[in-house]
């Protein structure tokens, strides 16, 4: 990522630094805009492919031994839809290039159509294979890895500017954005970012400062943006430097691998901001690429061994044999305790932010799969702010009130060998 002037929110008269993403290859009138595909060598693997209907990927090296790079220039027409590639599941010599029909139907094509990343399937699903769009066959044996999926591009401009963010292309898909005067900043997502930053009517005014983050490969799904939206307010939560105007959001459900590919790309982007002179330009580089370890006041402080927690704990007892401890603070200060057993998997009924919590704290580390793998457990004291929510987190759905819950007699006392009692 470009490291971009400073152009901090209360400098006057300086330019803002523009979307920092290559411009994306484009058909215009027929031809391929994109620097590996000249007019010529757009004709030439056309021809190639249309002698027989299809042709090798090694046919076409050997037709172009003057092109720098001719696997990527079939590539580029293969992400503008031009051909497709039909292969196994590694791109070698062998694989069949041919014309991509006026609709393609992956499902309908023989073999396993090569994506415009490089990789068969690259849908947006997690766990999807990635791989560099520009890398040349490798030999046998040998693999790349899956890297993330998503690529950041960050647009700001003075808030003034803010119905120009709708006009643009690129920010006409789901991603996130924040607002931002002198004091305060609002986090918000949006399925069609751009055009909601520049119809929208959040609460906040004077706004001097505007950032929209969307994925340049548009993996980024809705719900993905959802969960984006929730790590970016905590990140700027956990920053200080300006007071948010909205409250934690929900986030939506997502699994570990697909938070932390957004965990890696907000961190890229909130590093681009701090070059900027925008945001997060307190603390180290270091700090602002990990981002906060959780959202401000979810883990509570650490607790010796065995030690009895104020207030009243609580025994939940669900599912087969789980069991969760909480205590009882105050009507809206729960601590569900250090070694409870939370549920795997939530049930559709659970809302956003249950489901959105057993990833971002498994990427944590605040929780972490139990030793027979039947459950969850935590690994610290995490606070919630009623006893509903504690029990709609450990058994993953709802239903469960503050009936739920029952005291550990106190006059059996706290022994941590007993079966009611999970110890710190």
């Amino acid at each position: 990522m470009a490291t971009l002037p400073s152009t901090g929110a209360h400098a006057p008269g300086k330019a803002y630094p523009h979307s920092i993403q290559v411009e994306p290859p484009r058909l215009v009138g027929g031809l391929v805009q994109h620097p590996l595909v000249s007019a010529s060598t757009q004709i030439t693997i056309l021809r190639i492919v249309d002698d027989t209907g299809s042709a090798t990927i090694g046919d076409i090296i050997a037709e172009l031994p003057d092109h720098p790079d001719p696997v990527s220039a079939v590539l580029v027409m293969v992400e503008l839809k031009i051909l497709v590639i039909d292969s196994k599941v590694v791109l070698d010599v062998h694989a069949i290039v041919r014309r991509a029909d006026p609709e393609p139907d992956p499902e309908n094509q023989g073999g396993t159509p090569w994506s415009p990343s490089g990789g068969p399937d690259a849908s947006g699903s997690a766990g999807s294979d990635f791989s560099n769009t520009a890398a040349a066959p490798i030999p046998d044996g040998l693999e790349r890895l899956a890297v993330n999926p998503f690529s950041p591009n960050v647009v700001v401009g003075p808030g003034v500017t803010r119905r120009a963010f709708g006009r643009m292309p690129e920010l006409r898909r789901p991603g996130v954005y924040m607002l931002i005067n002198a004091n305060h900043i609002y986090v918000g997502t949006g399925a069609d970012v751009g055009l909601r930053v520049a119809s929208g009517q959040q609460p906040i005014g004077d706004i001097e400062t505007i950032v929209v983050i969307t994925d340049a490969n548009s993996t980024l799904t809705e719900e993905e943006a959802k969960a984006a939206e929730r790590l970016l307010w905590s990140r700027v939560a956990g920053a200080h430097e300006r007071v948010l105007v909205n409250g934690t959001p929900d986030g939506a459900s997502i699994d570990v691998q697909r938070l932390s590919e957004l965990e890696a790309v907000l961190g890229a982007t909130c590093l681009a901001l701090r070059h900027a002179g925008l945001l997060f330009t307190t603390g180290s580089a270091r700090g602002v690429l990990a981002g906060p370890r959780q959202e401000p006041g979810r883990v509570a402080p650490l607790r010796p061994f065995n030690d009895i927690p104020d207030g009243t704990v609580l025994e939940l007892n669900f599912g087969t044999g789980m069991v969760a401890l909480a205590s009882r603070q105050s009507d809206t200060h729960w601590l569900l305790l250090q070694g409870s057993d939370v549920r795997v998997d939530t049930v559709a009924s659970a809302n956003a932010s249950t489901r959105y919590l057993r990833a971002a704290w498994l990427h944590a580390g605040l929780l972490e799969v139990a030793p027979d793998g039947r459950s969850l457990t935590t690994t610290r004291d995490l606070t919630f702010g009623s006893g509903s929510a504690v029990a709609q987190f450990c058994a993953g759905s709802k239903g469960r009130t503050l009936e739920c819950w029952k005291p550990i007699a106190p006059e059996v006392g706290y022994d941590p060998d007993s079966a009611g009692f999970i110890a710190a």
